[in-house]
């Protein structure tokens, strides 16, 4: 039966248990570029079961989380009942890229994980691009990580496999990899692919829309062949 990315991530898959891993990763070194403040307002766009919330929801002002995924909203929303300051918003499946949610908001931190490489077409990124830029505050600043620039899907493979032999998790790494090869995201991924985009082709519709922008140098994930570009607005 054919099947979408949307598809995927409505139901469980077998990231839900591995996601925080690469997770943790990021967050101990995302704070070198993105300074947290308590006044800050942070919009997580691709929320999924509220990993980022978990981490900073009492170290900023407010957090809004956005999804297609009900099932990540409900497992968020039930993490942080007692949390008035954090908010999941139900995405459209069919229209995703209306923030309509949170339109008449401003963030002054705008954080964009592993997601851009399900999106459909680069058309798409570009109005994503342009959502940042209309809830974005002055001064506020976007990360948009994990970015699929290269064309081998082995050689993102192997920067994982690597970086998890660094971390002491090259087991648990295998044993997902194995898992991911016998399930439903091996057919989903065959029929469907990932979206990569050329670093070359980032900046250029980033200055379309008008952003200034820039790849960080150092990986800020497990995936250490897939980039990470930062906005400063």
């Amino acid at each position: 039966m054919a099947s979408t990315w949307l598809d995927f991530w409505q139901r469980e898959n077998e990231f839900d248990e591995s996601m925080s891993t690469n997770f943790n990763y990021f967050l101990e070194r995302v704070e070198m570029h993105i300074p947290l403040s308590k006044n800050h307002r942070v919009l997580d766009i691709g929320s999924g079961p509220g990993n980022l919330e978990d981490a900073w929801h009492d170290r900023v002002a407010e957090m809004h989380g956005l999804d297609i995924s009900k099932r990540y909203n409900e497992i968020a929303r039930a993490r942080h009942a007692g949390s008035p300051t954090v908010c999941f918003h139900d995405l459209d499946p069919d229209d995703y890229l209306n923030f309509g949610p949170v339109a008449n908001r401003q963030f002054d931190v705008i954080i964009v994980m592993s997601v851009v490489q399900y999106y459909r077409n680069l058309s798409e990124v570009e109005q994503l691009l342009q959502a940042i830029k209309r809830v974005a505050a002055p001064d506020a600043r976007a990360l948009i990580c994990d970015l699929m620039v290269g064309e081998s899907f082995l050689s993102d493979v192997w920067g994982i496999l690597k970086r998890s032999l660094l971390q002491g998790k090259l087991v648990a790494t295998l044993k997902l990899l194995v898992r991911l090869r016998f399930s439903h995201y091996h057919t989903v991924r065959k029929e469907n692919g990932f979206l990569i985009i050329p670093e070359s082709e980032w900046l250029a519709m980033c200055e379309r829309v008008g952003l200034k922008a820039r790849f960080i140098d150092e990986p800020l994930t497990l995936q250490q062949e897939r980039r990470n570009l930062l906005i400063n607005f």
